[in-house]
């Protein structure tokens, strides 16, 4: 097919197509007279593409989903950001409407800069940070002790190294079998499956005690598989191991950790409880002691 019949096919323009083979989207082959010549794959590609635009994504965005092995993994990074910036123009929405009652510029100055800022900001460095799910489940978990707003300097010292180390942080250098194995089990969470996750994670955290009570059954078998040789050859241990190694080298312990109880008295609180309930874990079952850290 000639370039003509692929706008109409594809409803795109000639310089829209010309531009997207020049970002390398695309890579039509030329024939010996100059013309290019698309083939069914393009024409393909080509409405993927169109698609892909019109949601709002950028063609550095586009690219990394063409690539991927498991596009709907690598769109799901892509919903959740659209989530945030939703959420982020509801707020911005809210001050327009105070500006237009009362045209108060530096209450709602000040209400920007301590309220919707950084907490949208470190969500979506979070996510952007670490490889596909698993930065989502991130964001989604911090997410929660992100409401508390920047009123010292202290604070906002905090938030600013928090945003370097996110910006800094280092690839997690996963194995081909190990993406796969990160596709496969976490590319089809909702962030409401990520949010019961947390909600059961909290649950422990309370009350450990209780926790462990009414899931001894549950423990001790999970206990048990993590102890089988087959699951020591599994990706999903190796991905826990690095995980654990890549969090102690990457300065998530030393720099990220201790900002994010500065700069949030509810995740203070919270890793407390966290540790309290790690050691009480360890004291009733030992072979958890090198199983996690106590923050996360």
């Amino acid at each position: 097919m000639l370039i003509n019949e692929i706008c109409k096919e594809c409803s795109l323009t000639k310089k829209a197509i010309e531009y997207y083979e020049k970002q390398g989207l695309i890579s039509p082959q030329i024939a010996e007279n100059g013309y290019r010549n698309y083939t069914d794959k393009d024409v393909y590609l080509l409405k993927e593409i169109s698609i892909l635009r019109r949601l709002g994504l950028s063609t550095a965005d586009i690219k990394e989903i063409l690539s991927s092995k498991n596009k709907s993994a690598a769109l799901s990074k892509h919903k959740y950001l659209l989530n945030l910036k939703i959420e982020k123009a509801s707020m911005q929405q809210k001050c327009l409407e105070n500006l237009i009652e009362d045209y108060d510029i530096s209450r709602e100055l000040s209400y920007i800069e301590t309220n919707i800022n950084p907490l949208f900001t470190i969500k979506e460095k979070l996510l952007m940070s670490f490889p596909g799910s698993y930065g989502m489940y991130l964001c989604v978990h911090f997410g929660r002790f992100l409401n508390e707003k920047i009123d010292s300097e202290e604070k906002e010292k905090a938030y600013l190294k928090i945003i370097s180390f996110l910006d800094s942080v280092a690839d997690i250098d996963i194995t081909e079998e190990m993406e796969k194995y990160l596709e496969n089990s976490l590319a089809f969470m909702k962030e409401a499956d990520m949010d019961k996750m947390n909600n059961q994670l909290l649950s422990a955290v309370e009350d450990a005690h209780k926790y462990i009570e009414d899931n001894k059954d549950f423990i001790e078998e999970y206990m048990k598989v993590r102890a089988s040789r087959e699951f020591k050859k599994s990706e999903a241990y190796k991905f826990q191991q690095l995980l654990l190694d890549f969090n102690k080298t990457s300065g998530y312990y030393d720099i990220f950790i201790p900002n994010l109880k500065i700069l949030s008295s509810s995740y203070r609180e919270y890793s407390s409880k966290l540790h309290e309930a790690n050691k009480l874990f360890v004291e009733r079952y030992p072979e958890m002691k090198n199983l996690y850290n106590d923050n996360i």
